[in-house]
């Protein structure tokens, strides 16, 4: 993951927060951060947000699934089926170096605190990286729900995520542009919380849903598919 925007870094150290619901933009194997400009990339992403993405876009993260309720954050899948679908949440790393926009690995300039306690208070930033940023996060409900009768009692998890060629992983990348001091401003109202942030205007979900952007790759990636999309079938 490339850096979050410099911008970010001048926000004040105060307790705030924003929300953001967002739509399903398309899903391509399109991947402006780790390889901008790569037409298709190695593999597939599941891309919201607003309909200025494109291949060659400028813009480390843990991630957990819980089934869909709000309890402890689980390392892995859930041992069980779960009624209401499978919640994960993907925490970026929120300590700076305070001196690079970006890093070989994508990581080294950002450090991570957080571990398996959600939104919990994290411990101070190391030495290493004292510059405190925002916690960015990502919340999905994946609707797993309707495949329940197809996982036999008893038996292991059938499910695996769509990265790293065998179905180990997944990930998010964060990108996000802001108009002048908005997101200052905005952070820096104390009783700024989730969706009562009167200094930002929201798109309603309906003009959202309504954003799309043209085929890039042009290969099938919806529906049972025999292998991960440029990366082979699962292990």
């Amino acid at each position: 993951m490339k850096s979050l925007s410099a911008a970010l870094a001048l926000i004040a150290p105060v307790q705030a927060g924003l929300r953001f619901p967002c739509s399903t933009l398309t899903f391509q194997r399109l991947d402006p951060v780790v390889e901008p400009g790569s037409i298709p990339s190695a593999h597939l992403h599941h891309i919201v947000g607003g309909n200025a993405f494109n291949a060659t876009m400028t813009g480390d993260v843990g991630e957990r699934a819980t089934c869909f309720s709000r309890g402890p954050e689980l390392p892995d899948f859930p041992t069980t089926p779960c009624s209401g679908g499978i919640f994960t949440t993907q925490h970026f790393p929120a300590c700076w170096d305070g001196k690079n926009l970006d890093s070989p690995d994508h990581q080294a300039h950002m450090y991570n605190t957080k571990r398996y306690d959600g939104f919990m208070n994290d411990p101070p930033c190391p030495a290493s990286h004292p510059v405190r940023m925002p916690q960015v996060a990502y919340e999905t409900v994946w609707d797993t729900a309707k495949f329940n009768s197809m996982w036999p009692s008893g038996a292991p998890n059938p499910f695996v995520w769509s990265f790293e060629g065998t179905g180990a992983g997944t990930h998010a990348d964060y990108m996000f542009g802001w108009k002048g001091d908005s997101l200052q401003r905005a952070m820096d109202k104390s009783e700024c919380f989730y969706d009562g942030c009167g200094s930002i205007t929201k798109q309603p979900m309906a003009t959202a849903n309504q954003c799309t952007v043209r085929d890039m790759v042009g290969e099938d990636s919806q529906g049972w598919l025999p292998e991960l999309p440029g990366m082979g079938p699962t292990a």
